[in-house]
């Protein structure tokens, strides 16, 4: 199933997993990276205002450069007890997060912002995680990896994290960083994208 649009798209990131789901769609993009520098708040009193923000900031950013274009910006993070856990500085770090999330059900909150026309279209996507208990040898083992280095919360749900997951209830793709199906559905009421070969017969 493809899609079809007469709108050039540009998507506020260059993470290889949201390119790559937003491929699903057969639509042709752009990405760009947005320079925004994200202010980490470890309690943010409000979490889905936190995250969405940052979504907006990253849409919005690319937006006002490349003018009457669509912009789809998107923010993940990984919260556990109040506190969110963003990329880990350092192998230690990833180790300690990791520990942390053991046995253990966290929150995954995926923002995806939309800008187009002047407006700017937001949506929060809420999934809830849970972990098997980890001992130290797989956790260590995962780090050498690398993977960690560059995943909220230290992990890869798509990669070698996914040997954690015990339940996933939510949207598996918004753990990946796009929620893809909520994503078009919203992109098809706002006009941007339609489904491509569909007839209407009267």
């Amino acid at each position: 199933m493809n899609f079809k649009t007469n709108r050039e798209i540009i998507l506020a990131s260059q993470s290889p997993r949201r390119q790559e789901l937003l491929q699903k769609l057969g639509i042709p993009f752009q990405s760009m990276t947005s320079g925004v520098v994200e202010e980490f708040e470890a309690m943010p009193k409000e979490i889905h205002t936190y995250v969405t923000n940052l979504a907006v900031q990253k849409a919005v950013a690319i937006a006002k450069q490349e003018v009457g274009k669509v912009v789809i910006g998107a923010d993940t993070i990984v919260s556990y007890g109040g506190q969110v856990y963003p990329k880990p500085k350092d192998d230690a770090e990833a180790k300690l997060f990791l520990q942390t999330l053991s046995g253990k059900t966290h929150l995954v909150i995926t923002a995806v912002a939309i800008a187009a026309g002047g407006d700017v279209h937001t949506f929060v996507s809420e999934t809830n995680v849970t972990f098997y208990e980890l001992d130290d040898k797989i956790i260590d083992a995962y780090i050498e990896t690398g993977d960690p280095r560059d995943k909220a919360g230290a992990y890869g749900i798509q990669s070698g994290g996914a040997l954690f997951v015990k339940e996933i209830h939510g949207d598996y793709y918004a753990v990946m960083g796009l929620p893809i199906a909520q994503l078009s559905k919203v992109l098809q009421e706002l006009n941007i994208i339609e489904v491509a070969g569909r007839e209407v017969n009267e």
